[in-house]
């Protein structure tokens, strides 16, 4: 499978700035496990030289014929030493192990926080969720960067410790001993960058199938998917579907560990050759050069661990480069530029400017992954309290146009105005509080159904207003059936006493939300899609009622129900093609007609004929 094409080197950060910024939030956040990360590098180096330091000092007191005394405290004072070691690097083990999973988890809070509060824009999309899901996977086990940074400098630090101390052993042995172990490990180095760089790129494969993978597990349980899974025998499909990306997954994870298996056979051949040559060496200077049997031992010890730590100095090199790829991905969604303002933005209109006044002048968007235009110069002025439709096919563009209004995208050229002041110019949060909006997909929260509605805690709730929009989206009757009302928890698959309402009653549900929030412009995106003709019709007829003193946007793909509207604006590719009141937009016999009587057409039957049509469009 070919790679795609990743710029890992035109870092945005480098590898000591990424370790500066873990370090720094780890000193910030907890100076203690930061404290014992330090501890444990003088401990990791004085542990391992005690214990070839003990098999000298034994074999030099017995060579030597020193009495029971001597020889008790000559391998006392080491073995005592190496007891103390290991009790406090048990110690501080255990607290950076916790401590270190409680560091990471501060990250993943973090991650979330900015998955929720970023731009609506920033997320939506391909790029967005790949840009998180490469950045989840810096937070999502013990082996990842923002855990593994804490094991993998202890282990760098007390490596370099190490090799210096071992090194002034062994180099007295043979100075191009010294030097041919230092190129075998730097071989070792260049080929674990190699595979480390290779899996970095890789990534760009597997977080898409990550992403797969993930939907078809959670889907796989979800109650609102079970119908159709077992009534259209979607299961098949599932099960074959997580096989191909399983395989995908499992595939792309064996390019990356054949990269590192190869790695490791050259760092296991150039490992058996550099002991072969440092003990033919020390053999030989035992038989014809004199060297005591003690210092033999030693030197045999001080070579294999310095072997053991130029090794280990290699892997955690390419560990901390693993890291701080990892670390880049973390932080490139972490650091995403918002473009919406957050700081102090200009008045919200004051009661007396209400209703909202909204113009777009010259607006044109388009989404990051795509070439065209979506919106294309849209120059529409929705006047104080008019109550406008949005209408045309789908995909002309009316949900992407309320995203703009709403501040969820932020045009690409053009400027939107509420009540003359920019968009822009409004603080982002504050900006949301203009607009009471129900979109096509429904998102409900494990709660009450009235904390639903009101977003907010049970004590904090007005029930006289929730009362009223209760009875106002038709809600109501459906509440007063449930024997805890209003406080009846929702979604059966996270409480087992919760229910689970149709979609009819989400959208009332949503519009009851919309009504409770209160907003100044009001924005219906199919509001009546799931709902039956009663209903529907019961709503049309409230229409006036809900949208009373308020800017409002209806959109709908059924032109008889726009007929209330003071204002239709028909879209095509983005464009504005038609606008008018019905009426006028009948006479002009546009493609506005055509769509009308088209879908007019269907709701004829054979025995009324024009008569029922006409009272269909007359509803």
């Amino acid at each position: 499978m070919e790679i795609m094409e990743e710029k890992i080197f035109k870092k945005k950060y480098s590898l000591f700035e990424n370790l500066r910024y873990l370090m720094k939030n780890m000193w910030n956040w907890d100076k203690g496990l930061f404290g014992f990360f330090i501890i444990q590098i003088p401990l990791l180096v004085l542990g391992p030289l005690l214990s070839i330091y003990l098999p000298k000092v034994l074999i030099d007191s017995i060579v030597e014929n020193v009495g029971i005394t001597k020889l008790l405290i000559n391998i006392g004072i080491p073995i005592i030493g190496i007891i103390i070691v290991e009790t406090m690097l048990k110690g501080s083990y255990f607290k950076t192990l916790f401590g270190g999973v409680i560091y990471r988890f501060r990250y993943i809070q973090i991650l979330i926080h900015k998955a929720n509060d970023t731009d609506f824009e920033n997320i939506d999309g391909s790029q967005g969720q790949n840009k998180f899901m490469k950045a989840f996977m810096a937070t999502e086990n013990n082996g990842s960067a923002t855990e593994a940074i804490i094991k993998v400098s202890v282990e760098l630090i007390s490596n370099i410790v190490g090799l210096v101390l071992y090194g002034s052993i062994i180099f007295t042995i043979h100075p191009l001993f010294a030097l041919f172990i230092v190129i075998s490990s730097l071989t070792n180095y260049f080929m674990g960058d190699y595979a480390n760089k290779f899996e970095y790129k890789n990534k760009s494969n597997l977080a898409p199938i990550e992403k797969k993978l993930r939907y078809i597990r959670e889907k796989s349980g979800d109650f609102k998917a079970a119908k159709d899974l077992r009534l259209y025998n979607m299961s098949l499909w599932f099960k074959e579907m997580y096989n191909i990306f399983l395989y995908k997954r499992i595939k792309l994870q064996k390019q990356n560990i054949s990269r590192k298996y190869l790695a490791n056979i050259i760092d296991g051949l150039l490992g058996f050759l550099r002991d072969g040559i440092a003990y033919g060496i020390l053999i030989y200077s035992v038989l014809y050069k004199n060297m005591s049997i003690g210092n033999f031992v030693l030197y045999f010890g001080a070579t294999a661990g310095f072997s053991t730590w130029l090794s280990a100095i290699v892997k955690s090199i390419n560990e901390l480069n693993r890291v701080h790829l990892e670390t880049m991905d973390l932080r490139e969604f972490l650091e995403m530029e918002d473009k919406m303002n957050r700081g102090t933005g200009v008045e919200l209109p004051k009661e007396y400017e209400l209703p909202c006044d909204i113009e777009l002048r010259n607006v044109f968007y388009k989404y990051p992954e795509a070439e065209d235009y979506t919106i294309k110069n849209i120059n529409l002025h929705i006047r104080k309290g008019e109550k406008l439709a949005l209408v045309g096919i789908n995909g002309a563009g009316k949900t992407t146009l309320v995203k703009l209004l709403c501040g969820l995208y932020a045009p690409t050229k053009g400027e939107i105005y509420i009540n003359d002041k920019k968009s822009t110019l409004y603080n982002r949060d504050e900006y949301y509080k203009l607009f009471s909006v129900v979109f096509q997909d429904i998102y409900l929260l494990p709660m009450s159904i009235e904390e639903n509605i009101a977003s907010q805690l049970e004590e904090d709730i007005d029930e006289e207003m929730m009362d009223k929009v209760l009875n106002m989206s038709g809600l109501m009757e459906k509440v007063k059936s449930l024997e805890k009302g209003k406080k009846t928890l929702m979604l059966k698959s996270v409480y087992d006493d919760a229910i689970d309402l149709s979609g009819g009653e989400k959208q009332k549900l949503a519009l009851a939300a919309a009504l409770y929030k209160d907003g100044p412009i009001i924005i219906l995106d199919e509001p009546t899609a799931a709902l039956d003709p009663i209903a529907e019709n019961e709503i049309y007829q409230k229409y006036n009622e809900l949208t009373k003193e308020k800017t409002s946007i209806f959109i709908s793909h059924r032109l008889s129900s726009t007929r209330f509207c003071d204002r239709i604006v028909f879209l095509k590719d983005g464009e504005i093609v038609e606008e008018g009141d019905h009426n006028s937009l009948m006479n002009k016999g546009g493609i506005y007609k055509e769509m009308y009587d088209m879908q007019a057409h269907y709701y004829k039957d054979n025995i009324g004929g024009a008569e029922n049509e006409k009272r269909y469009t007359d509803s």
